[in-house]
């Protein structure tokens, strides 16, 4: 008996030292590291309630990184396997909900516009241009206050030009791509049939 109680004692012990040290990592955003400090505190009690809680809070938040990282299917797996350890968990319900709704709203967009794809990579190839061009003209200032030379000045003026009409492109791109989304390949074509200009002869 008193060798059982010992292990027993010994038990809850690693049951709480790996449920702190979980703990602790979600405090410093270590996700990971603290998934691996409740599962092993759950294989030696699957039934402890601080351990199943913690295990669902760092489920939750690394299926709310995938989720806005577009890995639905992954962020899913990890939310349901979250509420598993917390079905009455409030923040769970809610990003379980949105991952759904993410979900439909994707396979809507994808079958009304399958191309949609090919558009988001033409913005983001877009966004980089931006990028590259905004470091160019850091670049140019930091040689003029080296040495003084106000060619420098003048390529950054250029390429601040340049800046500007690629962000406007950017904005007309956008604005495009969410119409283009929102309406679907159908209707889009539809409206664009709609909107030709009749050539008969008006009676």
């Amino acid at each position: 008996m008193l060798t059982a109680c010992a292990g027993g004692s010994v038990a809850r012990w690693m049951v709480d030292l790996r449920s702190s040290q979980g703990d602790a990592a979600l405090k410093t955003g270590n996700v990971a590291e603290a998934l691996g400090e409740y599962d092993l505190a759950l294989r030696l009690d699957p039934k402890n309630v601080h351990a199943r809680a913690g295990l669902a809070k760092a489920l939750t938040l690394r299926a709310q990184a995938e989720f806005v990282d577009s890995k639905l299917e992954v962020a899913a797996a990890d939310i349901a396997k979250a509420h598993y350890y917390a079905p009455s968990d409030s923040v769970t319900q809610a990003l379980a909900g949105q991952i759904e709704q993410a979900t439909i709203r994707r396979e809507v967009v994808v079958a009304n516009y399958p191309l949609y794809g090919s558009m988001a990579t033409s913005i983001d190839d877009s966004l980089k241009t931006v990028v590259s061009t905004n470091a160019q003209i850091a670049k140019e200032l930091k040689l003029f206050r080296a040495d003084y030379d106000t060619d420098h000045l003048t390529k950054a003026i250029v390429e601040s030009y340049d800046l500007e009409d690629e962000a406007h492109r950017g904005t007309q791109r956008l604005v495009s791509y969410r119409a283009l989304v929102q309406s679907g390949a159908v209707n889009r074509q539809a409206a664009a049939a709609a909107d030709a200009p009749n050539l008969l002869p008006i009676p």
